[in-house]
């Protein structure tokens, strides 16, 4: 059987699993530069040969109040 693709969920819980392995702190909020996190997010895409996001993906979301 060949691998399967890993679903959005798994990446999401893949990637906030390693971020909290670490033992550099990953700071995230408004008030700081989003820099870092866009760099560990192509470091985890990378790893697990995820795709680039097509364009027009921040029109798909839906942020929880």
């Amino acid at each position: 059987m060949g691998k399967r693709t890993m679903t959005a969920s798994e990446a999401l819980f893949g990637f906030c699993g390693w971020l909290t392995c670490r033992e550099e702190k990953t700071i995230m909020s408004s008030t700081n530069e989003a820099g870092t996190v866009v760099e560990l997010i192509e470091k985890f895409m990378n790893a697990n040969n995820l795709p680039i996001p097509e364009d027009g993906w921040e029109k798909n979301l839906v942020h929880p109040k």
